[in-house]
């Protein structure tokens, strides 16, 4: 129960989960470690379409002498969010306000002035109208008013976001997608209405690679009707893997990173999925391509793509050599998945179709030094590192986290906070899966336990052990496909598994640690940081 002896300048606080557990003064709650409390900021428009923003007086305790949004406050116990914004506007500017509208209902920051105070707020953001005539600026609150394009706004905090208040900075950019150049809030499939689950996001991507992959089925038998020798032309089979599932992490990372900078329902919403669909399909090709380079017997718990061609050629009694032609089968199922992903990202606005096409470099990048580095040799942890970046922590966390955040209009502040993340999610994960790629479990991973080694991958693993392993184990271990069992008990006698571990455990502290009062969205960082365990303490 709030507590209704206050004055009316008092302001709510809150829960992390923003159920409100009391109240303070305003004055007295903002210090160097402001609880978490309730406010609201207000975008006003004239009838022209022209935004009313305003620059903080210079008495002002915080952020003195700022450009801003038209008017921000907080609500009192005993007002609702629209009561309080329309009380405040009479008085900062004394004007009545038309056609008010809750735009942002869940907006969250936190943010220090160059003084040390702490702005700690669920934000909701409003949008109205009113008009100009009627402005009368409170002195005490106001030093300056301009009325401003609503478009020229958005390119002025896209380009020198430090020009203006720190929550102003975060909402512009959130704002962009769901007002028009008029001022008019777009309810685009409704742009306040709550955004699907996970599961749901998941959903939505496998419904459109599957939709994806039936179109891609109807128009290739229009160029070759038949198939022989396979047991499913090309199509059928990439469907079939699609729908083999799997771990799902790229569209989850995307859906949670959307979710944390503030992205709504609507046509980024749409992208988002568009992206993280095309991400499957990528990895679709990267894993055949894999394999065949790898020499993988299996995947998943069956026979590698170029495996399960040899055989169909073998079964069908058919011309040639088996293996070769179910090397070059898998080649064409993998490049066949890459057509499709990028169709899929062709059609994504900017920036997302720039990082799209960095990803892909990346990938073959780091697929090309794996190679060459195995034929140089090199088994030193710079090297290892590098692979395990490009190939892993990038594509596989680095890069989703980047498409669902651009998706949702994620500001440069944003992008920072989930790229720090990201790169030690992405190292986790690539220790992980050194990790599984030893000693995993073959009935959970699908491949044989020590398969790594067998394929004398250049592991960070493999770098830690020739940093310290010495005698007979450091001679075994530069050769551990002669002797995997051995190689294995090795690594286990220099404790190289457990030092993995305590790795990890350090990339999740840091993970954590850069997500700490991110001007992110508190269920966002939330689905971040479940996500970010199951990643790093996965099975499989």
């Amino acid at each position: 129960m709030l507590n209704r002896s206050v004055t009316d300048d008092a302001v709510v606080l809150l829960s992390e989960h923003g159920k409100p557990i009391g109240t303070a003064s305003r004055l007295s709650v903002h210090t160097g470690d402001t609880p978490l409390h309730l406010a609201f900021s207000s975008y006003l428009f004239d009838s022209d379409g022209r935004l009313l923003i305003t620059r903080r007086a210079l008495a002002k305790r915080t952020w003195p002498g700022v450009w801003t949004n038209s008017c921000c406050g907080h609500p009192s116990p005993d007002e609702d969010g629209e009561q309080a914004v329309r009380r405040r506007v009479r008085q900062e500017l004394g004007v009545e306000i038309d056609d008010l509208t809750l735009v942002l209902p869940d907006f969250r920051y936190r943010a220090v002035d160059d003084g040390g105070v702490v702005e700690n707020e669920i934000c909701p953001v409003w949008v109205g109208r009113i008009d100009p005539a009627g402005v009368y600026p409170d002195p005490d609150e106001i030093a300056a008013c301009e009325w401003v394009p609503w478009p020229d706004l958005v390119r002025s905090v896209t380009a020198t976001p430090r020009a203006f208040s720190p929550w102003a900075a975060l909402q512009v950019p959130q704002l962009a997608p769901v007002i028009d150049e008029r001022g008019t809030p777009v309810i685009e499939r409704g742009a306040c209405e709550p955004l699907p689950d996970e599961a749901a996001t998941v959903a939505a991507v496998d419904a459109l690679v599957a939709a994806e992959l039936a179109d891609l089925t109807g128009l290739w038998h229009t160029w070759v009707p038949d198939v022989e020798v396979l047991a499913a032309d090309l199509p059928e089979w990439l469907a079939a893997l699609a729908a083999l599932g799997g771990k799902r992490f790229r569209p989850r990372l995307a859906h949670w990173a959307f979710v944390a900078a503030g992205g709504r329902v609507g046509s980024a919403y749409d992208d988002m999925v568009r992206a993280a669909a095309a991400l499957e399909l990528l990895h679709l090709f990267a894993l055949v391509h894999d394999d065949v380079m790898d020499e993988s017997a299996s995947r998943r718990g069956a026979p590698s793509a170029h495996v399960q061609a040899a055989a169909w050629h073998r079964e069908a009694g058919a011309d040639g050599d088996p293996e070769k032609f179910g090397r070059n089968l898998a080649i064409l199922l993998g490049d066949l998945a890459h057509a499709r992903a990028t169709r899929l990202a062709a059609s994504l606005p900017e920036p997302l179709r720039g990082t799209w096409h960095e990803l892909c470099l990346e990938l073959i990048a780091g697929q090309r030094a794996d190679l060459t580095g195995a034929a140089a040799g090199r088994r030193d942890r710079v090297h290892a590192e590098r692979i395990a970046r490009l190939k892993s922590g990038a594509y596989s966390v680095g890069r989703p986290l980047q498409l669902g955040a651009l998706a949702a209009g994620a500001t440069a502040e944003q992008l920072a906070v989930l790229a720090d993340f990201g790169a030690h999610i992405g190292r986790a994960f690539a220790l992980r899966d050194d990790l599984l790629g030893i000693w995993g479990d073959p009935a959970v991973t699908g491949k044989p336990a020590g398969d790594d080694l067998a394929e004398g991958k250049a592991t960070v693993i493999l770098a830690l052990a020739a940093e310290s392993v010495q005698g007979d184990d450091a001679d075994l271990l530069r050769h551990p496909e002669r002797d995997v069992p051995g190689a294995m008990r090795a690594l286990q006698r220099a404790s190289i598994d457990s030092r993995v571990e305590e790795l990890i455990c350090d990339d999740v502290r840091l993970a954590r640690d850069a997500l700490a009062g991110a001007p992110l969205e508190v269920d966002g960082v939330s689905g971040l940081l479940a996500l970010a365990a199951t990643i790093a303490w996965r099975q499989a």
